[in-house]
């Protein structure tokens, strides 16, 4: 075709999980598949993340005798996706035909898409294992093993096996697998191309992608299909500020994610969905600021604040969360409204010398550093008072910094009874730690806080031990971040991209964050991003192999 530079069968636009996932299953069909990658390497967000994904009724969990029975797994996700929607007792539980027609794709595509990937080497699996305090021998609970919707809470988390003595995260070994899987069978990876626009035929069709590289635009034939996989939109301020219902400082994902699918598949008239909704958590506000939203440091990521001798408060001083809850549901906390400002934007986790000085190497560590390894983004005061004035000459350093959809405005700062009201609080978690009993924000009730809590000298609730209010005391400035988007253009069961009408854009696919997929506003559990990543995108290839070739 004129002004073609490449072509093959499947051409994937991403080279993260899902994007690796589906070139995979169209190599199966017999496919020859190229991956056009904006950044300087694959793997994008994946390779930085836990590696862990999510995934129902999973061979190994039934290898383990664990029943995962389809009707509860989808009561589950339909409670966590639509909340505001779900009625156990409609045959739709509620959510719409769409949705729930998503939702029972995923259940009957994820435990078969995985045994895939794991029978033909693409992925090296296992159940997560434990961290040492489940009630489990199979794994740590589910992130909500405490609904009654919830039957089979051990076993749905899976993760990439890692090498013994490796440092890096499982993300890494999850995305090495997959790239040398699909490299050795021949699928190219042009890695510093970024899709600009898609090609059509007279009749509709999508035919082909085009491309930025080295300064210069060029164009991929694709002869069967075209599955876009680029990650969401967490690093355009404007589509967050447009999209996003609430204000976050940044994004840990690959910062190649600005959303150009979004652009392109508007341009066709592709149905959007789910625009409002992220993946949410927190991290200090110091690097989200600094580096223009991206969190780059790892060690600056807070999932889980750690420690049992530990609070999170706001501006006046006073708790506004459940420390221990899961960092999805924590992390919108932030984004309460008193009708003239976000009084939660900026956080801080303030914690005592004993958490300072505890020396385990524990994976949710994140923000604070282990001892003998001081961190810019800590604050240090030998008193409360002292605390507060360290605390305030932080906010007043960062003071007119934007980053994402916030900015550490003129509201970003103590009030004048921040001291006293910090007192108050501490001496009243200390008396609800002696007892065990939160009795404002219930920490440490449900099954994977305990668990996920690591250290603890906490009793009779291991995740609460009284703070040292003689001092030294801590805080880090925390703010709202994504793990990224999960909106964009429909896809049906098949992974095609929707028309507003109902029907598909033929030859385009998605998968990944980069569509709205089963998700919802929920987080099923950990690896809730990647497990639908994997699934979707593997439907999606297979989809896109098994079309016949579209004419110029």
């Amino acid at each position: 075709m004129p002004g073609s530079d490449h072509h093959a069968d499947v051409v994937i636009v991403g080279a993260g999980g899902a994007a690796l996932a589906a070139a995979v299953a169209a190599l199966e069909e017999g496919a020859s598949v190229t991956l056009l990658e904006a950044g300087d390497s694959p793997g994008g967000t994946t390779k930085g993340s836990g590696g862990a994904f999510w995934i129902p009724d999973n061979d190994l969990m039934r290898a383990a005798g664990v029943q995962d029975p389809r009707p509860d797994a989808l009561r589950l996700m339909a409670r966590l996706s639509f909340p505001s929607l779900y009625d156990p007792n409609a045959d739709d539980l509620g959510v719409g035909a769409h949705a729930y027609a998503m939702l029972g794709a995923y259940y009957d595509e994820a435990g078969p898409a995985i045994a895939r990937l794991m029978a033909v080497g693409a992925i090296n699996a296992i159940i997560l294992p434990t961290l040492g305090s489940s009630p489990s021998p199979i794994s740590d609970p589910d992130y909500h093993a405490e609904l009654p919707e919830n039957v089979a809470p051990y076993g749905r988390v899976l993760t990439a096996v890692t090498p013994p003595g490796a440092m890096a995260w499982p993300g890494q070994f999850l995305v090495d697998g997959l790239v040398a899987h699909v490299t050795g069978r021949g699928a190219r990876i042009l890695t510093g191309h970024r899709a600009t626009g898609v090609r059509q035929n007279g009749a509709g069709d999508v035919i082909g992608v085009e491309y930025e590289h080295a300064g210069g635009a060029g164009f991929i034939r694709a002869r069967r299909g075209v599955v876009f996989a680029t990650g969401g939109f967490a690093h355009d301020p404007e589509k967050l500020l447009a999209h996003l219902r609430g204000p976050v400082f940044g994004s840990g994902s690959a910062t190649t994610g600005t959303g150009v699918f979004l652009d392109i598949a508007t341009r066709l008239g592709a149905q959007l969905g789910n625009l409002s909704n992220g993946y949410y958590y927190q991290a200090a506000l110091e690097e989200l600021v600094q580096n223009g939203g991206a969190v780059l440091n790892p060690f600056t990521h807070c999932f889980l604040p750690y420690g049992d001798s530990m609070i999170i408060v706001g501006k006046h001083g006073r708790r506004v969360v459940n420390e221990k809850a899961m960092y999805h549901v924590r992390a919108q906390s932030h984004f309460h409204w008193s009708g003239t400002e976000y009084p939660n934007l900026v956080q801080f986790l303030v914690y005592d010398q004993a958490v300072a000085d505890e020396p385990t190497f524990w994976p949710w560590r994140g923000c604070v550093p282990l001892p003998g390894f001081p961190a810019p983004w800590v604050v240090r005061g030998d008193t409360v008072e002292a605390l507060a004035a360290a605390l305030s000459e932080k906010l007043d350093a960062l003071r007119g910094r934007r980053a994402g959809t916030a900015v550490v405005g003129p509201d970003v700062a103590l009030t004048a009874d921040f001291a006293d009201a910090l007192r108050a609080t501490i001496e009243r978690f200390n008396q609800m730690a002696t007892t065990g009993v939160d009795e404002d924000f219930h920490r440490g009730e449900t099954p994977i806080q305990p668990a996920w809590q690591g250290p603890s000298r906490g009793h009779p609730n291991r995740t609460m031990h009284p703070i040292d209010l003689n001092g030294p005391l801590y805080a880090i400035p925390l703010g709202a971040a994504l793990l990224d988007t999960c909106g964009g253009p429909v896809i049906g069961p098949d992974a095609a991209v929707r028309r507003v009408d109902g029907t598909s854009v033929p030859g385009l696919y998605g998968a990944g964050n980069c569509v709205s997929g089963p998700v919802g506003q929920g987080y099923w559990g950990a690896g809730g991003t990647i497990g639908p990543a994997l699934t979707f995108g593997f439907v999606a290839g297979r989809s896109a192999a098994r079309q016949h070739g579209r004419p110029d």
